[in-house]
Order: C-alpha cells, then sequence, then structure tokens
C-alpha cells in the first residue's frame, strides 16, 4: 500500500510538472525564437515585448477566477482543459500565425491555459502528496518555468535552425496533447480534499492581508528575475561576453535555479517554522547576484547571473509550497488569488527594464532590478511575520 502511494505520488508530482511546462512553454518558445519568428513575421523589439506582456497580462486578469474553477472543477478536468487550451495555442501558431495579431491572439489563448493550469496542479499535489512530502513535490513540480526556458533553448538550435520555427509549436502542442491523455487515466489526479489544517479554510480565503502580502513579494522578486533572465545575455555581450558564453551561463544559472528548488523543496517538508524567512533570505541573495550583474564586468556579470537566478528563482518551491500549506481547503482559490502578483511582476519586469535601457542604459535598469529585489525581500518578511500570527490564533 505504501508503495503503491509513493508511485502515485510520483506520477502525480511528474504530472503536475509537466501540465505546468506545456501551459508556459508557448509564450517561452516565443522568447527563444524571437529572432526567427519577428524576421518571418516583420514586427520588431517592441511588438516582441507587448507579445509577451499581453498574454501574462491576461493571464494575471483570469488567475483569481480560473483558481476558483479549479478548485470546483477538481484537478483532473482542470489539467485536462489546462493542456487541451495549450496544445490549441501551439497548434495554432504553427499553423495560422502568419501575423503578429495572429501570434498574440493564441498567446493569450496559451495565457488561459497558465491561469487555470498552475492552480490545478497546485491542488493535485495536495490531493494526492503526503504532507511530510509536499515540499519536495513542489521543488520538483516548480522547475517547470527554468525547464521550458532550457526546453525553449535548444529548439533553437536543434529545431528552428534545422526544421523551421513553427516545428518547434508542433512539438510543444504534441507534447500538451500527451499530457491530455495522460491525466484522462492518472490514477491519482482526481477530486479528493485533503483534510482540513489549522489556519486553513474550506469556504474561503481567510486574511486577506496576507494573501496580498504574498501578492506583493511573489510580483516584486519575478519583476528581478525576469529581468534578469530577459536582458542578460545581451547586457554580457555588450560588455564584452562572447554570445555563446553568456547564453551558456544563462542555461548553468537555469540550472542552479532548478537545483534550489528541488533540494530547498526537500528542506521545507523538514521545516516547522520560517518557511518565509528562508524566502526572503533567498530573495535578498538574489539581489546581490544583480548587484553584480550592474557592474558590466563580463566575470563578475557570469558569476551574478548565477547567484541572481539561484535567489530570486530558486525560492519559488518554499513559496508555493507554504501558501497551499496555509490554505489547504482551497488551494487553486489561493493560488490565483496570488498568481497575478507573479504574472504581474513577469510582465512589468522585461518592459519596464527595457524602457530604461533604451533611455538610460543598464546601470539604472539594474539598480531597479536590485531594489525591487530589496524590497520584495522586506514584503516577504512581513508575510511571514503575518503567516505566524494567524497560525498562533488558529492554535488557541
Amino acid at each position: 500500500m505504501r508503495s503503491d502511494r509513493g508511485r502515485s505520488s510520483a506520477g502525480a508530482v511528474a504530472l503536475g510538472g509537466t501540465a505546468t511546462v506545456v501551459c508556459i512553454l508557448p509564450l517561452f518558445l516565443t522568447g527563444a525564437l524571437a529572432v526567427q519568428v519577428m524576421r518571418e513575421l516583420s514586427f520588431g523589439s517592441t511588438g516582441l515585448g507587448l507579445a509577451v506582456a499581453l498574454p501574462r497580462a491576461t493571464s494575471a486578469a483570469l488567475s483569481p477566477f480560473l483558481g476558483r474553477s479549479a478548485d470546483r472543477l477538481g484537478a483532473t478536468r482542470s489539467i485536462r482543459f489546462a493542456a487541451i487550451l495549450a496544445a490549441i495555442a501551439s497548434l495554432g501558431i504553427a499553423v495560422t500565425a502568419h501575423r503578429w495579431a495572429t501570434l498574440v491572439a493564441w498567446l493569450v489563448v496559451s495565457a488561459c491555459a497558465q491561469a487555470i493550469g498552475q492552480p490545478a496542479a497546485n491542488r493535485m499535489l495536495t490531493n494526492v502528496v503526503r504532507p511530510n512530502r509536499l515540499g519536495i513535490a513542489f521543488g520538483v513540480k516548480q522547475s517547470a518555468p527554468p525547464t521550458a526556458t532550457m526546453l525553449a533553448g535548444l529548439s533553437v538550435p536543434l529545431i528552428a535552425l534545422t526544421l523551421g520555427w513553427r516545428w518547434a509549436y508542433v512539438l510543444a502542442g504534441a507534447l500538451a496533447v500527451a499530457v491530455a491523455f495522460t491525466v484522462r487515466s492518472h490514477p491519482t489526479a482526481g477530486n479528493q480534499r485533503q483534510p482540513r489544517a489549522p489556519g486553513g479554510s474550506t469556504s474561503k480565503l481567510h486574511n486577506r492581508r496576507l494573501v496580498w502580502l504574498l501578492m506583493f513579494a511573489v510580483g516584486l522578486a519575478t519583476f528581478a528575475s525576469t529581468a534578469a533572465t530577459t536582458f542578460y545575455v545581451d547586457a554580457a555581450v555588450g560588455a564584452g561576453s562572447a554570445a555563446r558564453f553568456a547564453g551558456t551561463m544563462l542555461a548553468i544559472a537555469s540550472i542552479a535555479a532548478i537545483s534550489c528548488r528541488v533540494l530547498l523543496g526537500a528542506a521545507s517538508d523538514r521545516m516547522a517554522t520560517g518557511h518565509l524567512k528562508l524566502c526572503a533570505a533567498l530573495v535578498a541573495v538574489g539581489s546581490l547576484g544583480i548587484a553584480m550583474l550592474a557592474t558590466g564586468r563580463p566575470g563578475w556579470m557570469a558569476a551574478g547571473i548565477l547567484i541572481a537566478l539561484a535567489g530570486t528563482w530558486g525560492y519559488n518551491s518554499v513559496f508555493w509550497f507554504t501558501l497551499v500549506r496555509a490554505y489547504p481547503g482551497t488551494p487553486g482559490r489561493a493560488t490565483g488569488a496570488v498568481q497575478p502578483g507573479a504574472l504581474l511582476g513577469a510582465t512589468s519586469g522585461p518592459l519596464v527594464f527595457g524602457l530604461l535601457v533604451d533611455n538610460l542604459g543598464y546601470p539604472p535598469a539594474w539598480a531597479l532590478a536590485g531594489i525591487a529585489a530589496v524590497v520584495g525581500t522586506g514584503v516577504m518578511l512581513a508575510a511571514g511575520r503575518e503567516l505566524a500570527r494567524t497560525e498562533l490564533r488558529s492554535t488557541r
């Protein structure tokens, strides 16, 4: 029985991570394949920025509603629906995207998939994984975004430069279809509920102040991390690094972020309290990496991107684990309420950063990203204190 439960948990984690990847992959592919896509569809850097920002803004707007829908529909149906949307969006881009507007329209569809897929995956993990293994489960599942970044990067030499960029979206659509069929037969992606934990609520989100603090904290940290992932290569090349070296360092930094998410997720299972303090410490370390990026020296920047992403991206698994543990009765709704902060940070980060670079250069832009990380650290600590007060009240 125990081994069956272990296999079920492992399958749920794999499915949740893969579902998250297919929902965000169309957007990540658009960034990685920007040179080829922009050339064929005849648009420039401003069009690329809008093509990435508009879907994220859409996802931020829809996340609260679709997060509640994930709780009502259950994990199985929600993940299947998200995977189908992602497949439609990917294949739609591959077949019909001959203008910028069509590309953006399909990316908006993929944003809807993300808005329901992330809460549904979180709900599935809370349904299936034992509480003492939930941290490592989120560590693996939250490795999906940096994994999608690596897959998108690999698609350039392996697919775009050999078969053509549209085939990368075809393969992304095929993967999404596979996820939709897999979840249908998966025995652990059901709709069962976890027992109510201290501080939890089965009907509504208690302590809206905590929700707002968490939303702002993740938004500020995401602002910093997306600025780093989007502009590091360009900044490093401008500072004198070879393009191949800069791209390799970004890939290595993504691996560092994945490693931090998995290892710290496992550590969360052994911690009784202090999870948000750990998140705050990581974001603070990430701000030091961003300061190294601001030096404009290739060697310092190479080390800086490793530290920046390990910190401002590596905390993610601990953060979402803490959220669903605080709201065990409504993990989908809680994720949908907090996720807009991350999405707005991911939307505004590249846009504001790029505007500063165009007008003032990289040093002021990196300074703003570093300030965002520092302020995010403070807000994360405030959220930790609020969560501690909530848990104390629930035990009285």
